[in-house]
């Protein structure tokens, strides 16, 4: 295999800047433009030098030398810790190149970690959700990943088929061998354990859907009842004007912020309204697209305005979406009937306060990160983030369905196996068995250096 290198941090300026090699002759070429101690002599040390093109000196660095097969890739790796910002990086791989390594391909270190059975693919895939962690809890989601809860889940669901399989085939083709003839109901039995364990799977996936892309809350409610003093409060910033001239807001505004940990994409809307401005009203519809597209909804209502027409008709719509109903200015007099409203939306999702007194913001904030991924987030089931892992899950589901449903029509025991080893097959799919033609799109995503 060839040796391969990369700049395997940032060209930005900063203190130290980071080259390395992977391959069989990671060693000789770090020896050949190194002059300092043997760095063979102590592997896995930080040895003082110089990197040196004949007897000009390139940079002052730090070299490290990884023995196979205990590195990233287990192969034979070196580290070179240059100065920082692009001349002394770009130059020192160069002298790498010249010396007979070849630039890396995007994700390959990672790459042939996996080929090298350093990590499966769910693993390999959790580098990336680490670099691209956009809070602690995503960071710490995918740090459960990297230590491979998604492999042993799947494992085990595998086994559980893979038992079921091999009984099968025992019934089938050695009947006199069966020491326990298998039945319809065990199989049955066994396949809906495995539906379950892959049900639970999705449903978390959703909150791990979140976690990476954000949840889109979308703030609804009539003019000036305080829509935009809410996204300034959970924003911690004054993101829109607020005033007390109803349809300031035109158009829609997004924020991005977190709460939790939990990434929110905050979208701010025009009023809900009947309106004769036409610029009013196009802010109007596009509030109304807003609300089809969010992931969670935010109705304030005016804890001085009653019901109208306009509230009960976006209240009906509420009810199959994930919501909370905020009746804002409560310091004011309570003219909302808050029993009408009880007849529409359920009462543990209405909250209160007073956006002027800075009231019932970190009410707020609880309920949504508790309605969206639970009181108390446990790390002990796998968060699925990545869209491939899902779509393969999903897959494995299907093919699960189909077996209960061949079961509970008494189909023939090797018709059943089908659908079974499909989705034995799935889920090997999701720890990289048998995926040469997505591996290239995997690995690809990654940066160069990783």
């Amino acid at each position: 295999m060839s040796t391969i290198c990369a700049i395997s941090t940032s060209l930005a300026e900063a203190a130290i800047g980071i080259v390395r090699l992977s391959g069989p002759e990671s060693l000789p070429i770090a020896k050949s433009i190194f002059r300092g101690k043997d760095v063979e002599e102590k592997p896995r040390y930080m040895h003082y030098g110089h990197i040196m093109r004949g007897d000009e000196v390139i940079d002052e660095v730090l070299m490290v030398y990884y023995k196979s097969p205990y590195t990233y890739t287990k192969e034979d790796m070196v580290e070179i810790n240059c100065h920082g910002g692009a001349v002394a990086l770009q130059r020192v791989l160069a002298l790498c190149l010249e010396k007979g390594a070849r630039l890396a391909e995007a994700g390959e270190f990672t790459q042939r970690a996996f080929l090298n059975g350093r990590l499966d693919l769910p693993q390999a895939e959790a580098v990336m959700q680490l670099i691209q962690a956009k809070t602690n809890l995503a960071y710490d989601v995918a740090l459960t990943h990297l230590d491979g809860d998604i492999s042993r889940k799947v494992t085990e669901i595998r086994n559980v088929l893979l038992e079921l399989m091999a009984r099968i085939t025992l019934a089938v083709d050695y009947p006199e061998e069966d020491e326990e003839e298998i039945s319809y109901e065990a199989l049955e039995e066994g396949m809906r354990g495995v539906a379950s364990s892959l049900e639970r799977l999705l449903k978390n996936a959703e909150k791990g859907r979140l976690l990476e892309e954000g949840l889109r809350t979308v703030i609804l409610g009539k003019p000036n009842v305080g829509k935009s003093s809410l996204l300034n409060a959970l924003s911690g910033h004054s993101r829109a004007i607020v005033t007390d001239i109803a349809g300031t807001t035109r158009d829609t505004i997004e924020e991005k912020i977190q709460i939790d940990g939990l990434p929110l994409i905050l979208v701010d809307t025009a009023g809900l309204r009947e309106t004769l401005d036409p610029v009013e009203r196009l802010g109007v519809e596009r509030s109304k697209e807003a609300m089809e597209r969010g992931d969670f909804i935010l109705y304030v209502l005016s804890a001085e305005d009653p019901l109208d027409d306009e509230d009960r008709k976006t209240l009906q719509f509420l009810k199959d979406r994930e919501y909370l109903v905020i009746i804002n200015k409560v310091d004011k007099e309570l003219t909302i009937d808050v029993e009408e409203l009880e007849t529409y939306v359920d009462g543990d999702n209405i909250l209160y306060s007073s956006l002027l007194q800075k009231k019932g913001i970190e009410e707020i904030q609880d309920a949504i990160v508790e309605r969206t991924l639970g009181k108390q987030l446990s790390l002990g089931e796998p968060l699925l983030q990545n869209q491939r892992q899902i779509g393969l899950l999903k897959e494995a589901l299907h093919w699960c369905e189909d077996a209960i449903s061949d079961l509970e029509q008494r189909e023939a025991y090797d018709y059943i196996e089908v659908n079974i080893k499909g989705c034995y097959e799935s889920l090997g799919q999701v720890l990289g068995e048998n995926t040469p033609d997505i591996l290239g799109e995997v690995f690809s995503r990654f940066c160069v250096g990783k």
